[in-house]
């Protein structure tokens, strides 16, 4: 039973595939159509599979067990959701732009909170680089490198950090009016090599996003090519 069952997964997996390749055919009505059904069914999935979790996973254990507990106050964020619901109805949806703007709220706090303890402060911190080349002795000794390697790179992450800010700070309109003022050659040097530090950045995300995209490709087309070839014998 749990061969057939797998079976069918992987023939299901191998048809919504095949389904998904033929957008590239988008300009045949015929293959276009059948694009959109296995997005229709991607999509539908998805949404079906976000709703179970959510029930089992949030609203059961996290909200209605604490009122069943006697934990009244989880009737917070019962009415919000539900006032929510009315943004289904035209004339009452200014009682869901209480909850909407409780989540934008909420929202905002944890991507500001987020973005300076996750982001920004390790992003200082990993700045804070020694320039020694004795600092990193003993970890080119365990690597087998030189520690002027390390250091190197130490200098590549503060000149690279220091660079891009000046080019942030003096590429606008009143930066370069500022940069004009100080007429120091030096700063618009260093707000040229940041330039550069930001146009390799762009280049190794482009690649990585390219690497990762042909990747998947060689994925599903290595998966195409084994279904076949397991299901060749048995025809």
């Amino acid at each position: 039973m749990e061969s057939s069952v797998e079976t069918i997964g992987t023939l299901t997996a191998f048809c919504l595939t095949l389904m998904v390749y033929a957008y590239l055919g988008k300009d045949i009505p015929f293959l276009y159509a059948i694009y959109r059904v296995a997005a229709y069914i991607f999509v539908g999935a998805a949404l079906g599979y976000a709703t179970v979790m959510a029930w089992h996973s949030v609203l059961v254990p996290r909200l209605l067990s604490r009122l069943g507990s006697g934990e009244w106050w989880y009737l917070v964020p019962l009415v919000l959701c539900l006032l929510l619901l009315t943004k289904a109805k035209r004339s009452w949806r200014g009682l869901g732009d209480v909850t909407v703007a409780f989540l934008f709220g909420v929202g905002a706090a944890l991507a500001v909170g987020g973005g300076v303890v996750g982001t920004l402060l390790p992003q200082v911190e990993a700045t804070l680089v020694s320039l020694n080349p004795s600092h990193y002795q003993g970890l080119a000794a365990r690597e087998g490198t030189l520690a002027a390697i390390y250091a190197l790179n130490a200098v590549l992450i503060v000149v690279g950090t220091v660079s891009t800010l000046l080019y942030f700070y003096f590429s606008t309109e009143s930066g370069s009016r500022r940069a004009a003022r100080l007429g120091n050659q030096v700063i618009r040097l260093a707000a040229g090599f940041g330039k550069v530090f930001i146009m390799f950045t762009f280049g190794a995300l482009f690649a990585t996003a390219a690497i990762s995209r042909m990747s998947l490709l060689v994925d599903r087309v290595r998966f195409i090519i084994v279904t076949i070839l397991s299901f060749v014998p048995e025809l």
